[in-house]
């Protein structure tokens, strides 16, 4: 696909994604010169019915979404056999890259994530459209971190009849609702417990169920309630806590019923982390009558009363919910910030303390930038040691406070310093199916960077005979592999050409794959002249795709020899007398 121009409109540039369904290209509109991502239904599906009706559902239900968090569609197309969609590029990384590089985020970062997440989702759901495989591996960060929802390749209508079937459930495992694996009803609920999943593992830095068996991770999604996250991470406030709980309930109806009560309730935890979300009797938290739920994960106690909200407290709820939600926190945050170095600065106007300007530590050993910092009066101090495939081992690969800013003397410079490349070994995957291959590089940390397709005698369709770097090779952890996929054996079986005219007979070769090998001619009494009278390889033999085919072209009849006239023979004198003498 490198190279090739699809609607004589978007040229692919390079493979940067791969789905159950789909590749996802980088490509370049060479119409509106910009980059944009292209999605291309694997190849193995183009003659798959159901498939393609499924591919065309996803184009449908994601063109109509337009919200700032969701990736946008730009257009839908048919080039040949390559069905495809073009969609906003995003130059960032997966919200599942930036969680593996930071471990857990702090909560403040993670629901903001989450907030801005539901935000997409309900744009979603108003337009009657479930996600139905919520997950990092599909929020795109841009490079201000801002998340934007994609693939919506199993996105279904809402409906009365939406019905998942056990052997049909799609998703991924580790985030699907107890719902959708046992084959339920599945509706906006269910897009809130995979983000329920999600914010336990943005918030932990694991997912309450991992084991070797999909089947058995189903199960737990079932029947096993989770490990509530400040059992794992005691830094989590008790209201956040109570909001993932609450999101990871397994019957729909004791969860939040929608996006609105969901961002109600994380509205005001930004404002107060220890806000009790009892006191409002909020409406995520009444059950049809309008009365607490007795099993309700915040249900207030018997005897006591509910606490009205205080106007100045609901008048700020909504004044945040009338902006958006990074935007006022930041805001709020910088407030904070300016107020603070008022201060400060007062303090040091007072106290003379020195100012200095941060020096860059980069690509130094501890001892240069402890060098460096105690010539401007400053100290280094080492905050983590990391792997890194750039920066060398044991040189500084970022500081905090950034280099050229300005500090006081006495302040300390945190740097993270290099462990150098993290090193892996390719995994064994010849002879694994593709899917198979793709989950196994990916888990040993590698990026499947292009899969060629060629034909093999040796191994069948769908298998993998070749990796590049060969399996075993120890290569940097996130380096690009090339995976090599059997088509099959390159044999097919020979079209028959006895009968047909040369011109025929030609084009019949040619357009199974074969080439035409020596033609001679011979009369024949049963061929007219001109048509093909015999052929090598005989019809139905199993051969070499591309290999040549003989065959013999009729003359027509063999001419008829001309006889030759009789030679005279003389007549035998008769004796006088006209008798025979007799001896």
């Amino acid at each position: 696909m490198i190279g090739r121009i699809l609607n004589e409109r978007y040229e692919i540039v390079e493979l940067i994604g791969r789905g159950g369904m789909a590749y996802v290209y980088k490509a370049k509109d060479l119409k509106l010169n910009r980059f944009v991502a292209v999605k291309v239904l694997r190849e193995e599906y183009t003659e798959n019915e159901q498939f393609i009706k499924k591919f065309d559902r996803e184009s449908q239900a994601a063109a109509g979404l337009s919200h700032p968090n969701i990736v946008s569609v730009y257009d839908v197309g048919v080039d040949g056999d390559v069905y495809f969609i073009v969609m906003e590029y995003v130059d960032g990384i997966t919200l599942k890259q930036y969680l593996d590089k930071k471990g857990h985020l702090e909560y403040e970062e993670a629901t903001n994530f989450i907030i801005d997440i539901a935000e997409a989702l309900k744009c979603a759901h108003a337009h009657q459209i479930i996600h139905r495989d919520i997950k990092p591996q599909n929020i795109m960060l841009t490079a201000d971190l801002m998340p934007k929802v994609t693939d919506f390749g199993i996105a279904r209508a809402i409906t009365s009849s939406t019905i998942t079937m056990t052997n049909q459930t799609m998703g991924s495992v580790h985030y699907i609702s107890p719902e959708q694996a046992r084959g339920g009803f599945v509706d906006e609920r269910s897009d809130l417990y995979s983000l329920g999943i999600m914010y336990y593992e943005l918030l932990t830095g694991q997912l309450p169920f991992d084991e070797e068996s999909t089947v058995t991770i189903a199960i737990k999604h079932i029947q096993e309630d989770i490990t509530p996250p400040m059992e794992i991470n005691p830094d989590i406030p008790q209201s956040v806590n109570d909001v993932v709980v609450k999101l990871c309930e397994k019957k729909p109806e004791d969860r939040y019923q929608n996006t609105d009560e969901l961002i109600d309730d994380l509205d005001q935890i930004m404002l107060d982390a220890n806000v009790d979300l009892n006191n409002g009797n909020d409406p995520g938290l009444l059950d049809n009558a309008g009365i607490l739920d007795e099993d309700s994960l915040f249900k207030v106690e018997p005897g006591t009363e509910a606490i009205p909200k205080v106007e100045a407290e609901k008048s700020d709820v909504d004044e945040l919910k009338r902006r958006k939600k990074r935007n006022k926190i930041i805001a709020g945050v910088i407030g904070g910030i300016i107020l603070l170095l008022v201060a400060i600065l007062a303090v040091n106007a007072m106290m003379g303390t020195k100012k200095v300007t941060v020096p860059d530590v980069s690509n130094m050993t501890k001892d240069q930038a402890t060098a460096a910092a105690q010539a401007v009066g400053m100290k280094v101090e080492v905050e983590k040691e990391v792997n890194d495939n750039d920066v060398e081992s044991g040189k500084i690969i970022s500081q905090t406070p950034a280099a050229g800013t300005e500090s006081q003397s006495g302040k300390t410079i945190k740097v993270s310093i290099s462990k150098g490349s993290n090193k892996v070994g390719v995994p064994t995957v010849v002879g694994m199916a593709e899917n198979d291959a793709v989950a196994a590089l990916e888990k040993s940390k590698l990026t499947v960077s292009e899969i060629k397709r060629e034909y093999n005698d040796n191994y069948d369709t769908g298998v993998v005979f070749k990796v590049s770097p060969d399996q075993g090779t120890e290569v940097d952890e996130n380096s690009q592999v090339v995976l090599y996929v059997s088509k099959g054996q390159n044999t097919v079986s020979v079209p028959g050409i006895v009968g047909l005219t040369n011109d025929a007979a030609q084009n019949r070769i040619t357009s199974n794959g074969f080439t035409v090998g020596t033609v001679t001619q011979q009369s024949s009494d049963q061929y007219a002249a001109g048509v093909v009278i015999s052929q090598s390889p005989a019809e139905g033999t199993q051969t070499d795709r591309g290999s040549a085919i003989n065959y013999v072209v009729s003359t027509g009849p063999a001419p008829t020899p001309t006889p030759s006239p009789s030679p005279t023979v003389p007549a035998t004198p008769t004796p006088s007398g006209g008798q025979t003498q007799s001896r």
